[in-house]
């Protein structure tokens, strides 16, 4: 069978393969052992991918100071497995300016001491705000490199991707211009390849679709792509109620409507598609909002989609499928989260969560992804998780056949 990834990250998936990957931690020591080595074979900044802080043995995230320990001469930056959070150690704050007195970015935020010094923890934005300075000092990704990586997905079954790419800064620091880039490697492409393009700038958009138009291999515009939340694993994902584990908060709202109809509307034009991500029941709400109000002035329902969509109440999925938007899930998380997510939402939000039965019982449209580098792109386990639905409410499992059919290609 021929699968397709509705949800990919391709350069962050290279960076899982060519550089440090630290998935397998299980302390804070073995974490700084890990940077501290990776340090010795490399020169300039230090980055690594896919650290899962539930594993660590001290059961936190480490901070500036302890990444400080391991290599102190020059930046550090350590990104939790979801993407939405990340460890900056002193030299990489202070490469970016971040000090005690800098204020908060819109949409996200930096943990701080009793002092209100930045621990070194960046949520959302905020990683943004040091990645930007960092990624002048990480060696570029080769094109035989990204080619290497991506040549792995075929032998996985899976022959093309919904790619999510920035035509600014990029979602992980790494390549510089990943739409060049990718139209530069079209030809040598093992795979086919529809782009998201991630910006909230309309003329970025419209110049991205232009770009992607002049690639000559299996490349082509697909839409535009936003954030309305962060993740359940960070705190980040925008929830009515606060968190079981952290009742100071509820997470993190990163969706402007009215940004967002302008943006939805330059892409529909452009002949692509509106997603946006979103995880929390809150954020799936307001992406609802912004979604009927496109669908009332225009826009195709089909070319309606939310990410993720991963908790939501009864009106809202009836609302969505009265609106007939698309629901792009990722069974895998049901797999990586089983240890943690109830202790994040407690056990009457769990019977809520990643309600894929629901979905197709209410005639939502469903496709499947698997968010990589947030998780592995094999198809097979995470169709295996929608079945099972181990840890996680079964009353919303799928059959085989039905979650095989999420990752089903295209019409190209």
């Amino acid at each position: 069978m021929s699968y397709h990834d509705h949800h990919f990250h391709p350069f962050g998936y290279a960076a899982t393969l060519t550089g440090l990957e630290v998935y397998e931690s299980r302390s804070i020591d073995d974490l700084r052992k890990r940077l501290a080595d990776h340090a010795e074979r490399t020169d300039g900044a230090v980055i690594a991918e896919r650290l899962n802080d539930e594993r660590l043995a001290e059961g936190r995230l480490p901070t500036a100071a302890d990444l400080d320990e391991a290599v102190r001469d020059r930046p550090v930056l350590v990104y939790r497995y979801c993407g939405h959070i990340a460890v900056a150690n002193t030299a990489a704050l202070g490469l970016a300016g971040v000090s005690a007195g800098t204020p908060d970015p819109v949409g996200g935020s930096f943990d701080r001491g009793p002092d209100g010094a930045p621990t070194g923890v960046l949520r959302e934005t905020a990683i943004d705000v040091v990645a930007a300075r960092v990624a002048d000092h990480v060696a570029p990704t080769l094109d035989s490199e990204i080619i290497e990586a991506l040549s792995t997905l075929p032998k996985m079954g899976i022959d093309s991707v919904t790619a999510i790419l920035s035509p600014g800064e990029p979602l992980w620091v790494g390549v510089e211009d990943e739409i060049g880039t990718l139209v530069r490697l079209a030809p040598d492409l093992p795979i086919a390849v529809d782009v998201l393009v991630a910006t909230r700038d309309p003329q970025e958009l419209t110049d991205a679709a232009h770009r992607l138009a002049t690639a000559e291999g299996p490349v082509r515009f697909h839409g535009w792509k936003d954030f309305s939340d962060g993740s359940f694993g960070g705190h980040t994902a925008a929830m009515y109620e606060a968190y079981f584990d952290r009742p100071e908060t509820t997470g993190t709202v990163r969706l402007d409507h009215a940004r967002a109809i302008e943006m939805g509307f330059t892409s529909y034009k452009l002949g692509g598609i509106v997603a946006i991500h979103a995880i929390g029941d809150l954020a799936n709400d307001m992406v609802l909002d912004v979604m009927e109000e496109l669908i009332k002035r225009g826009v195709h329902p089909e070319s309606t989609r939310i990410e993720h969509a991963s908790i939501m109440t009864p009106a809202a999925i009836e609302r969505m499928a009265r609106l007939g938007v698309t629901a792009s899930v990722q069974p895998a998380f049901i797999a990586s989260e089983e240890d943690w997510l109830e202790k994040r939402l407690g056990p009457e939000r769990m019977e809520m969560v990643y309600p894929f039965r629901s979905f197709l019982d209410a005639g939502i449209p469903m496709v499947g992804g698997s968010d990589a580098p947030v998780e592995h792109p094999d198809p097979r386990p995470a169709i295996q998780a929608a079945v099972e639905r181990k840890g996680f409410n079964t009353e919303e499992a799928l059959t085989r056949e039905e979650a095989e059919a999420l990752f089903s290609p295209p019409n190209r």
